[in-house]
C-alpha cells in the first residue's frame, strides 16, 4: 500500500482500538514493519487533526503509546451521549480495584478478586476500559482514556482517577488490600495464574457476586 492508504489504515487502528497502542502493537496488528514509518504517519494524522483544529485529537501517553480521543474541552460537554458500559456488579468491583491500585499487577488482582477476575479482565480489555502491559512473569493493569472519558474525568490522570475510587474501595477491601502487604500472597496469585496459562485451563468461576 501507499503512504494514504496507510496513513489511513493507521487512523483506522487508532479510532477502533479506544485504548492507547504502542508502535509495536501497531506494527504487528497492521503488518507495518518499520517503526519509524509508523511513527511518521502518527505525527501526519496528529498534525491534520491539529490543523483543522478538530474536537478530535491523537496524542502521546504513556510514555510510549498514542491514543485517538475527544479533546478534554469538549469530551465533558459531550459524555453524556457516550453508551455507559454494560458491566454487571462484579466486573464493576474489579474495575474499581483497578482504577484505584494502578498499575496494578493482575496477579493482584485475581488474589483479591477470585478466579473470576480472568473473565472480567479479559472484558474490560475488549471495552477499552484497560490496558495490560508484560510485567515480569504477569500483566500490569490501568484505565484508558476511554474509561476516564466515559466516568467524566477530564483525563486519563491515576491520581486524580485513585482520589476518586479511594472511599469505595477501601470500604469495600481494607482488608484485603492490607493482605497485599504481607509476603507470599502476590507471589502464590502469581504462580497460580501462570500455571492456569500455561494449561490452558483455569478454574471455574464462582457465582457472580
Amino acid at each position: 500500500m501507499g503512504l494514504l492508504e496507510d496513513k489511513a489504515l493507521v487512523e483506522a487502528a487508532l479510532f477502533v482500538s479506544g485504548r492507547p497502542l504502542s508502535i509495536k502493537e501497531l506494527s504487528r496488528a497492521l503488518g507495518i514493519r518499520s517503526l519509524d514509518y509508523l511513527e511518521k504517519l502518527i505525527e501526519l494524522i496528529a498534525a491534520e487533526y491539529a490543523e483543522r483544529k478538530s474536537a478530535i485529537e491523537v496524542v502521546r501517553v504513556l510514555g510510549d503509546k498514542y491514543v485517538m480521543q475527544v479533546k478534554q474541552e469538549y469530551s465533558q460537554r459531550v459524555v453524556h451521549l457516550m453508551p455507559r458500559p454494560d458491566l454487571r456488579t462484579g466486573e464493576l468491583k474489579t474495575l474499581a480495584l483497578i482504577a484505584y491500585l494502578q498499575p496494578i499487577e493482575q496477579s493482584k488482582v485475581v488474589k483479591l478478586r477470585g478466579s473470576q477476575a480472568y473473565e472480567h479482565i479479559r472484558k474490560l480489555l475488549e471495552m477499552g476500559m484497560i490496558y495490560a502491559e508484560p510485567y515480569e512473569r504477569t500483566k500490569l493493569l490501568g484505565t484508558t482514556s476511554k474509561f476516564a472519558e466515559l466516568y467524566g474525568f477530564p483525563e486519563n490522570d491515576p491520581n486524580l482517577i485513585k482520589e476518586a475510587f479511594k472511599k469505595v474501595v477501601h470500604a469495600e477491601y481494607s482488608d484485603l488490600i492490607a493482605k497485599l502487604e504481607g509476603r507470599g500472597g502476590a507471589e502464590e496469585a502469581q504462580e497460580g495464574e501462570e500455571a492456569g496459562e500455561i494449561e490452558g485451563t483455569e478454574a471455574a468461576p464462582p457465582v457472580e457476586e
